[in-house]
């Protein structure tokens, strides 16, 4: 065949499998994307988890911001927690991902411009929008949410809109949002909460030079979302303290178990494979790690010339991760029960049993059954949600 690997998608989890495949030199593997211009358009809130550095390579220079804390929102109530240390990052997403493709391509992956409009899985043919056919023991989808090879799985994923806007605003005018004086305001992240938005919510992540993030999931259309952020401006900050300079908008497919990621000679990683954090969206270091994962029995099935190998990859990810993208599921089915008035008695409860200073130490962006289980563990959870939702909650958590 052409290749050992195909992987279609040169996005930060294709580029990075494919660096991790690379370090086999016996193997001919290429990455194929119909964009010249690779992290174009930005299409992220580019905040992840500090632990990223365990994860993956990433340079200080393409970090632009850490975080400490987060400032949690409801209409009328707000929670304070953070960190002794950076909790997160604020990456040049656009960069990041040049760079992870190009040092795919610096370590002998070869390049293909081209657009995928068809995968064979049963003899490894991918076939472009020219006409052109390129062959490959192995097939790998990591094309995003709309991956041509997930189609070839018959796969259907489902997904949630999200648009972002990039924002300037006032030192006074962030502090007043958040009730704070002489905050240093680029350490914080700020998230909403709000019966409308629900199963998402809303953020707002500090870049550099009063620069803001400001963004949203939901199951809204654009229009609508566009409509939710405008809105959110006009009641949270005056005109005179803010201006908008770009907007974005993108989409985040649903994490679902019923979800094939092996298919014949076919694998799936990253959004493609649906590998992401149901309540908040985000899937790099997921992805990352998937790629660990798959890179290893990517190997050992074309090492032993037997690509049934490929079905341990959705058995191991899952093995790893599929409690905890449970768990995720069942604080945002918790979460989607609430009023906006059910979401300000919840916070109230949150801050008079001292739960600020539990989610600080406990809380994690991608790790977040650990916060629950202390919840649970110390007889809280019954204190901070409305009575008369006891018995849903309790059904939603099998107790």
């Amino acid at each position: 065949m052409d290749f050992d690997i195909a992987i279609v998608g040169a996005g930060p989890i294709g580029s990075t499998l494919a660096y991790y495949l690379s370090s086999n030199n016996n193997l001919k593997i290429c990455i194929i994307d119909k964009k010249k211009n690779i992290g174009y358009p930005l299409q992220c809130a580019g905040i992840v988890n500090r632990a990223i550095i365990n994860f993956n390579e990433i340079p200080e220079e393409l970090i632009i911001n850490k975080v400490k804390g987060a400032y949690l929102h409801t209409d009328n109530n707000i929670l304070k927690v953070q960190k002794e240390e950076d909790a997160a990052y604020v990456i040049d997403r656009v960069a990041y991902d040049q760079f992870l493709f190009k040092r795919a391509i610096n370590n002998g992956v070869q390049f293909i411009n081209q657009k995928v409009t068809g995968v064979d899985l049963d003899n490894g043919i991918i076939t472009f929008a020219n006409n052109e056919r390129i062959s490959s023991k192995i097939v790998v989808g990591a094309d995003g949410y709309k991956s041509e090879v997930s189609k070839s799985f018959g796969n259907a994923p489902e997904t949630f809109n999200a648009s972002q806007l990039l924002v300037k605003i006032s030192d006074e005018a962030i502090n007043s949002y958040r009730q704070a004086n002489n905050e240093d305001f680029s350490d914080y992240v700020d998230t909403y909460v709000h019966q409308d938005i629900f199963p998402g919510f809303l953020w707002i992540i500090p870049t550099e030079d009063n620069l803001f993030r400001i963004g949203l999931f939901s199951n809204h259309d654009y229009k609508q979302q566009n409509q939710i952020l405008n809105s959110f401006l006009e009641n949270n900050f005056k005109n005179k303290d803010i201006s908008l300079l770009e907007k974005y908008k993108g989409a985040i497919p649903i994490f679902s178990q019923n979800h094939k990621l092996v298919e014949k000679r076919g694998i799936l990683v990253g959004d493609a494979a649906c590998e992401i954090k149901p309540t908040t969206g985000g899937g790099l270091i997921l992805g990352f790690d998937a790629c660990k994962i798959a890179s290893d029995i990517i190997i050992k099935a074309i090492n032993q010339d037997n690509i049934d190998l490929l079905k341990e990859y959705p058995k191991k990810f899952y093995k790893k991760y599929l409690k905890e993208l449970k768990y995720q599921f069942k604080v945002q089915k918790t979460l989607n029960i609430f009023s906006n008035e059910d979401l300000d008695y919840f916070f109230i409860k949150l801050k008079e049993n001292n739960c600020e200073q539990l989610i600080s130490k406990y809380g994690d962006m991608d790790n977040q059954s650990v916060l629950v289980k202390e919840i649970i563990k110390r007889g809280l959870l019954f204190k901070i949600i409305p009575s008369f939702f006891i018995k849903k909650v309790s059904k939603i958590f099998g107790f």
